[in-house]
């Protein structure tokens, strides 16, 4: 049975830009579309057993990419540490400076 590894979907946003037009669409359609792997297949105009060998290879250089980058990681890391920070700060110019900071970086919610 080919399980869908959701722990994929955010480093899908990181770095997706670094597949092929290809991988993207067929990552795109299975997690964020939900198609089933016969429907992406239909779409696509490839066999099931090629879409699920895609998804699988793509899914591999995704979790490459993180492991050797840390990207997903490292924000995450700091989204919950700025949060902290925000949470125990005493003045509302220290919440609104990290808020500022973490918007900035692109890691707000």
């Amino acid at each position: 049975m080919f399980e869908k590894n959701l722990a994929l979907v955010p480093l899908l946003d990181w770095y997706g830009a670094l597949l092929s037009e290809r991988q993207r669409t067929l990552l795109d359609l299975y997690y964020n579309q939900d198609l089933s792997l016969a429907e992406i297949a239909a779409e696509v105009g490839i066999s099931r057993q090629g879409v699920r060998e895609g998804i699988k290879k793509a899914e591999e250089e995704i979790s490459f990419f993180e492991q050797h980058l840390h990207l997903a990681a490292r924000a995450e890391a700091l989204l919950l540490a700025g949060k902290r920070i925000e949470v125990d700060a005493e003045s509302e110019e220290t919440r609104t400076a990290v808020r500022a900071l973490l918007e900035a970086a692109g890691l707000t919610q």
